[in-house]
């Protein structure tokens, strides 16, 4: 997945030419473990071929435009950025369910689903401060304007009893959506808020570096946010305090709103590696993403001999299979990488920058 600080420190070793006054970039990093991304519109679950274990699918586009002066940074930018992670089951549960076909024998699906969105514009303020030693920190405060905002968690599990035929649900969901309609629903604002937080520690020797950072950890507030918790339980029967049988409802809900402000989880990286002849970087990083786990990839970059020159990189993704080569040139770098090049791809990644003193 694309992120910010790694970025900025491969860009500045790629291109070789320092710090520019203005920088307009432009990044789109698309996943999707379940389904070719050309397919993503489609509310098909029929269409879904899971991974085994964890499947994860994730957006992450930016567009920025940054001033640069000394140590500092103020940035103009628009974000979008989601992901969901789901279980080999649950996904397979959707995909039986959309078929209409029994399952041949009894099972069982656990069921295990996390979503988590928001798109919004708005202000980054950053730094970096060389600390000596080889040393160097960087820090981005980001404040968004919110025009989405969107999670969901569904957990519990499902049952198919080949004897009667029959499913069995016992399922529990919990929402909060800037786009839900509930009943009875009070107005809300329009927009929400997000404050996020970024920063990194970087070591350069003569033959080995390393990195560290956090990113995107902070808080989200949205000014009487939809809320819908529901249940879904097949096993109505129960008893009252009379002994008389009573049924209970197959789904049970509750409606609210809050404005209360939530923690969004931090995503944490590490890389180190060797520096080669000529000032090549070659490493291992490793990206922690929340509700997933860790996310590897190998690195190679090669510095311009001289400002302006050609400079490249290379990437290898290995949970997204996706194959990633940057060139950069007299201020351009283009970034491209896919996992394949035919209409199946399932992981893309794309990147424009343009830097230049005003």
């Amino acid at each position: 997945m694309a992120q910010e600080e790694p970025a900025r420190v491969a860009g500045s070793a790629v291109s070789g030419d320092g710090w520019a006054d203005w920088v307009l970039s432009a990044r789109s990093s698309h996943h999707n473990d379940a389904l070719p991304l050309a397919l993503s519109g489609a509310d098909d679950a029929r269409l879904l071929t899971p991974r085994p274990g964890r499947n994860l699918a994730y957006v992450d586009d930016e567009l920025r435009l940054t001033r640069q002066r000394g140590a500092w940074s103020l940035a103009l930018l628009a974000r979008s950025y989601g992901t969901l992670v789901a279980g080999q089951a649950a996904l397979e549960l959707a995909g039986q369910l959309a078929h209409g076909v029994p399952p041949a024998g009894a099972r069982d699906w656990p069921v295990a689903l996390q979503l988590r969105s928001f798109t919004g514009a708005g202000l980054a303020v950053g730094r970096t401060q060389g600390l000596g030693g080889g040393w160097r920190f960087s820090a981005e405060f980001q404040a968004l304007q919110l025009q989405r905002w969107h999670e969901r968690r569904i957990d519990g599990g499902a049952q198919y009893g080949a004897a009667a035929g029959v499913y069995a649900f016992g399922l529990r969901s919990d929402e909060r959506n800037s786009r839900l309609a509930l009943p009875y629903q009070d107005a809300f604002a329009a927009r929400g808020a997000a404050l996020l937080l970024a920063a990194g520690l970087a070591w350069e020797g003569t033959r080995t570096w390393a990195e560290f950072g956090l990113r995107d950890g902070g808080w989200l507030r949205w000014r009487g946010l939809p809320r819908q918790q529901q249940s879904l339980d097949t096993d109505t029967l129960g008893v009252d305090a009379d002994g008389f049988v009573v049924y209970r409802p197959l789904i049970q809900g509750r409606d609210s709103q809050d404005g209360g402000a939530r923690f969004w989880p931090w995503r944490a990286w590490l890389a180190s590696g060797v520096v080669l002849s000529g000032g090549q970087r070659l490493g291992l990083q490793i990206e922690r993403l929340p509700d997933f786990g860790l996310l590897p990839a190998l690195q190679w970059q090669r510095p311009a001999a001289t400002p302006g020159a050609l400079a490249l990189g290379a990437e290898w993704r290995v949970h997204e299979r996706r194959l990633g080569l940057t060139i950069a040139w007299r201020g351009f770098t283009l970034r491209s990488g896919f996992d394949r090049l035919d209409s199946g791809a399932r992981s893309r990644e794309l990147g424009l920058s343009f830097q230049a003193t005003l």
